[in-house]
């Protein structure tokens, strides 16, 4: 059996470094991304305490960084390599999660103009998908914080969490639904919200039912307990777990 986080992290290769021992410093913080153009294409930096930091650049739905968004701050969750280390201005953070925050923040507005020596790093290709094996019993999906929207990236897990499903045909089909805690550089524990673990239970549930899968197979679970607040690998924690059951 493979495991789904396992597999999760084949799929996107900055989850799969995070996931394991890492080296260098660990940092998280809240703050307004930056768009600064360039002659390629446009990268995301934050500030933070004075000091800039490069999350990735502009891509599409399909890239394996998933950028930030204007007016909504962005939770970051990473580790710096070497503080030496910089792209497009700003030191580089990698292994990172971000999180787009919901709440709006008009402050984050910011947009700066190319500059020469200032240029990103050559575009990231897209990640390289592999089915999961039609033995697999667990299926793990990964949230943004405060969020149950699903990506291109987590629909893919979606669905083939589905089509294993049909091939196997379990008599039991689990959804646990969880939320996380994360905590910042400067010990502020963030918490997301309890309705968060019925919303992302609902829309898998809505997912399977919509694809055929019987919904008297399938049990939600719904784990209310915040998760996490310790630091490394707190985004681990804001997740959804598929389980098949003969």
């Amino acid at each position: 059996m493979r495991n789904g986080i396992l597999i999760f992290c084949c799929w996107i290769s900055t989850f799969c470094a995070f996931a394991q021992t890492t080296t260098g410093k660990y940092v998280a913080f809240l703050a307004c991304p930056i768009v600064r153009d360039s002659k390629a294409m446009p990268c995301w930096l934050a500030e933070k305490d004075g000091t800039t930091y490069y999350l990735g650049q502009q891509g599409s739905s399909a890239s394996a960084f998933y950028p930030p968004q204007l007016k909504h701050q962005v939770l970051v969750e990473g580790f710096i390599q070497d503080p030496q280390k910089t792209s497009c201005g700003g030191i580089v953070i990698d292994p990172i999660v971000i999180s787009v925050m919901p709440e709006l923040d008009v402050a984050c507005t910011t947009l700066l103009p190319a500059e020469d020596g200032l240029e990103p790093p050559a575009p990231v290709p897209f990640p390289k998908y592999e089915p999961f094996s039609d033995d697999t019993k667990e299926f793990q999906i990964l949230y943004d914080f405060d969020s149950d929207y699903l990506t291109l990236h987590k629909t893919r897990i979606a669905g083939e969490a589905v089509r294993v499903a049909k091939i196997q045909q379990p008599a039991r089909i689990e959804i646990h639904a969880y939320r996380g805690k994360s905590k910042l550089s400067d010990g502020t524990i963030l918490e997301e919200k309890l309705a968060m673990v019925h919303r992302r239970a609902e829309k898998m549930f809505d997912v399977f039912v919509g694809l055929d899968i019987s919904k008297e197979k399938i049990k939600v679970i719904e784990h209310e307990k915040a998760l996490g607040g310790k630091g490394e690998g707190d985004y681990l924690n804001r997740k959804l777990v598929i389980k098949l059951y003969k």
